[in-house]
């Protein structure tokens, strides 16, 4: 039974996140006209974005324990990822961007590995995965 609700969360969350995402992109002209602003714009939805995911994984530990919610959140998270990529962005699904926190942290923490953003991304993302199912 819980593992049926945390995936119908999964799909809910998941599919509003990326159709908001979409319309989001498409609504926005400012990088055209007024760049400094788009960006600034830019930044207060992500800050808005990570508000909402600490909320909804919040609720997840209240409700189905820590080890559910970090799954969910890494599952989420690639997904996510992945789908912004290919649907909104029109790009290949392991991009990594240059705007968000967690994608400045992946490229510096490509950096600092010596291999590509990408590369970081996924094995960043599935080293906290296989954590989270062993504990």
């Amino acid at each position: 039974m819980k593992e049926t609700a945390i995936i119908i969360l999964l799909a809910i969350q998941l599919i509003s996140w990326v159709w908001y995402q979409k319309y989001q992109f498409l609504e926005r002209d400012l990088f055209a006209t007024k760049p400094q602003e788009a960006y600034a714009n830019n930044k207060l939805w992500h800050k808005w974005k990570a508000v909402n995911h600490i909320s909804l994984y919040g609720l997840l530990f209240l409700g189905f324990g820590f080890k559910t919610m970090l799954i969910f959140a890494v599952l989420f998270w690639a997904l996510f990822d992945v789908l912004i990529n290919i649907v909104v962005l029109n790009r290949k699904a392991l991009y990594v961007g240059v705007t968000a926190d967690t994608d400045k942290f992946l490229r510096k923490l490509g950096e600092f590995l010596h291999i590509k953003p990408e590369i970081a991304s996924v094995l960043i993302k599935v080293v906290i995965l296989a954590i989270a199912i062993i504990i």
